[in-house]
């Protein structure tokens, strides 16, 4: 799974993007994208929603790697 690139995107954009794949996915799914930054305002919003999360740091520190799994 390639992770989708939102860093170019202007907030809210990449949060609204990343709501609408939680809301409109199948269980089980998993999802990834890169964003320039922890996504803090995200994560009670994916919390709410039940979906596990981890993130990572890219290796060139350019941005943040979002991977999610739905409930």
């Amino acid at each position: 799974m390639s992770p989708r690139d939102l860093r170019g995107l202007v907030p809210p954009e990449p949060m609204e993007i990343i709501l609408d794949d939680v809301d409109n996915g199948s269980s089980g799914q998993q999802l990834a994208y890169v964003l320039p930054h922890f996504p803090s305002p995200l994560i009670p919003l994916l919390q709410q929603r039940d979906v596990s999360f981890d993130t990572e740091m890219l290796p060139d520190m350019s941005g943040v790697v979002l991977k999610l799994v739905l409930p």
